[in-house]
């Protein structure tokens, strides 16, 4: 691909990320599907605290400190 070719399919990229952004976050639908997500989405990241947790246990040989949970936020 050629430069200008990359520009028009970052450009098309950009353009269909920034739709879904704004769907999401101001349609009505938009606000239902975030809410819908969201518990799920917290779960992801409480599991990839944990799993960091386990690499820097690995890693050092000794049990990692807690990490403080992660903060739930009321709709």
């Amino acid at each position: 691909m050629n430069d200008r070719n990359l520009m028009i399919l970052g450009g098309v990229i950009g353009a269909i990320v920034g739709v879904g952004v704004g769907y999401a976050l101001f349609t009505e639908r938009g606000r239902q599907l975030r809410a819908e997500l969201q518990p799920e989405i917290e779960g992801v990241i409480r599991e990839a605290v944990r799993l960091t947790q386990v690499v820097d246990e690995v890693k050092t040989g000794r049990p990692a400190a807690p990490a403080a949970s992660w903060p739930r936020r009321t709709v």
